[in-house]
């Protein structure tokens, strides 16, 4: 007896002493990881929300799949997705909360930020530039700036407008870090061009593609200098963004902001606005507004304009529009896996605690996808994302007549 007797005292102070250990790992887990606990809770919150918080405008059901497809595979916190047709005809569809879970559900016009996805509206201002004859794409970068006489690297003065939307001027982010998104150090375009006199190329112009948001700031001062106005009052106007509810972002979040979700992020909190320079950063992730505003401004673009980005030249020799995110023209990525199929132009879009996709595709229809929460999955060398969109979009258009129904059976290999 009295050893059954011990024998429940240790059971039970092993037990006790398993909770204490288990509850002292979640109160360090919670006290030091906050974000990475709350991933424990996300999927549950998905199917709260696809129950309780999700609406989409008449007609618009097929589009529903964008957003399920946001909160439960990429662990987005709310989602919006806005499809307008080749004719104009508008589809929309929301799901999560704007602030608190359980509280005000999210609504066509509430207010993301765009993010990468705002270098569009550059690249379509600098073709709008180059078909009224103010700029050519072959023009070199410093002819914009005479105030810039010599340089460490000569080869700055060969980097050519084209070669800034193309994301090949030879800047490299990769190596020190984005030089427009550093926390230690504010950037030094556009503010600054006389850095360029210094800086050192990672490689010849032309010769490689490597993603840029320097390039794209650079861009924005070209447009500065060309219209004598400031890059923000410029497209402002030009694209009538008071009209639309676009705004530039700032160090601070608009009252119809949606809350940025962090719990994917490995080192951002909502303090992340007071790192960065909103105002450096405009012509690169300058813009915010709803999916619907951006969608119809990216439709204006794409049928209204003489010039528009959202265009692929088959013979562009160094793309591959097979594959995803191997064919980069006019600062727009093409993807095309088949001859028949088809072409998505398409662009995304990070900052902390959201992300953006944009494409047009090659019937004129135009969607935007914009989320709270960064992608559960940062490292996704296939981007399953724009196959996925790939495919939804193309059996969209079997279902209106615009494909043969075999294509269909290639969505699935």
């Amino acid at each position: 007896m009295a050893f059954l007797f011990m024998r429940r005292i240790l059971i039970k102070y092993a037990v006790t002493a398993l909770l204490i250990a288990i509850s002292f790992w979640f109160y360090f887990q919670l006290s030091a990881y906050p974000y990475k606990v709350a991933r424990w809770f996300q999927p549950i919150e998905a199917k709260l929300v696809l129950i309780s918080a999700k609406k989409c405008s008449a007609g618009s059901e097929w589009l529903g799949l964008f957003v399920d497809h946001a909160v439960t595979n990429q662990g987005a916190y709310s989602a919006q997705v806005a499809f307008l047709s080749g004719n104009n005809m508008s589809h929309h569809c929301e799901i999560g909360y704007k602030k608190e879970l359980l509280g005000e559900q999210i609504n066509p016009s509430s207010r993301y930020r765009y993010a990468s996805t705002s270098k569009l509206i550059t690249a379509s201002a600098i073709l709008k530039l180059v078909a009224l004859g103010k700029i050519k794409l072959e023009d070199k970068l410093v002819s914009f700036f005479p105030e810039l006489a010599e340089f460490s690297d000569a080869r700055i003065s060969q980097i050519t407008i084209a070669q800034l939307l193309n994301h090949s001027a030879g800047f490299n982010r990769t190596l020190n870090g984005d030089p427009m998104f550093l926390r230690s150090n504010k950037p030094w375009c556009p503010k600054n061009l006389k850095e360029l006199q210094t800086l050192r190329l990672a490689f010849s112009p032309g010769e490689e593609q490597i993603y840029s948001n320097m390039g794209y700031c650079l861009l924005g001062e070209v447009i500065h200098r060309v219209t004598g106005e400031s890059y923000r009052n410029y497209i402002e106007k030009k694209y009538s963004l008071a009209r639309r509810d676009i705004k530039f972002v700032n160090n601070y979040y608009y009252d119809d902001e949606v809350k940025y979700d962090y719990r994917y992020e490995e080192s951002y909190s909502d303090s992340y606005l007071t790192l960065f320079d909103f105002d450096a950063v405009s012509a690169a992730a300058g813009l915010s507004g709803s999916a619907t505003a951006l969608a119809e401004l990216l439709w204006d673009i794409q049928h209204g304009d003489v010039a528009s980005p959202f265009e692929w030249v088959a013979h562009h020799d160094k793309c591959n529009v097979r594959k995803v995110d191997e064919c980069l023209s006019l600062g727009v990525r093409h993807y095309q896996p088949e001859n028949d199929d088809i072409i998505l132009h398409y662009h995304e879009g990070y900052l902390p605690g959201s992300a953006s996709f944009a494409v047009v595709d090659s019937f004129g229809g135009v969607t935007v996808l914009l989320k709270s929460g960064a992608n559960r999955y940062q490292e996704n060398p296939e981007n399953e994302w724009v196959r996925w969109v790939y495919k939804r979009l193309s059996l969209y258009y079997v279902m209106q007549g615009k494909l043969p129904i075999l294509n269909a059976v290639s969505f699935h290999h």
